[in-house]
């Protein structure tokens, strides 16, 4: 068990994806201004340095929880790479399940790619080894089970959005269940931080 299991954490598996490459093989391409790079799973805390990042990951299907989240910062990555001038990033999954977030919406410095919750890895349930959590956004931007991130400047329409779902998957005010206490909390909007 996780603590996301532990706590009732709902799953979600859009693309029915049933296995992913176990880490040592797990990679996952970054496209960018020409280039592409290939990162292994096991290689990432060789060049990065792992993170902590308490926040919360919200569904727009109205349920939040938080967690101590760890990983690669959003941040460090793109310093990394040392590549700014782009208007969004397409993220793809091993099952195909596809996003794409606008730039400015990545400015959020608790922004990671996750492999890490509370101490333990990712399960795959949760989109391990490695996903996304964006907290300022809906969780449908939170790209699971990460096979590609593309930086590109024409806007690609995603699975969820291609549905009608919002293109920024700005988080709106509402009520949503608070997966932590059981509790139905009201959020004024952006990222849940009132609890």
């Amino acid at each position: 068990m996780s603590f996301l299991k532990d706590i009732g954490t709902p799953i979600f598996n859009a693309e029915r994806l049933k296995s992913v490459p176990e880490k040592e093989n797990y990679t996952f391409d970054v496209i960018y201004s020409g280039k592409k790079l290939t990162f292994n799973y096991l290689d990432l805390y060789k060049i990065f340095e792992k993170k902590y990042i308490n926040c919360r990951l919200t569904s727009v299907s109205r349920w939040s929880v938080r967690a101590n989240w760890g990983g690669v910062l959003w941040s460090d990555f793109i310093n990394y790479l040392d590549f700014h001038d782009f208007k969004f990033v397409y993220f793809e999954s091993y099952g195909g399940y596809n996003t794409t977030v606008f730039a400015e919406d990545l400015d959020n410095p608790r922004i990671l790619l996750a492999t890490h919750v509370d101490d333990d890895e990712i399960e795959f349930d949760y989109g391990g080894p490695i996903r996304m959590v964006i907290p300022n956004l809906w969780g449908y931007k939170s790209c699971k089970w990460i096979k590609n991130i593309s930086f590109i400047d024409e806007y690609i329409v995603g699975f969820w959005e291609g549905y009608g779902y919002d293109d920024r998957g700005l988080i709106e005010p509402t009520i949503v269940l608070d997966i932590n206490s059981k509790q139905h909390r009201r959020i004024n909007g952006g990222e849940v931080t009132e609890f």
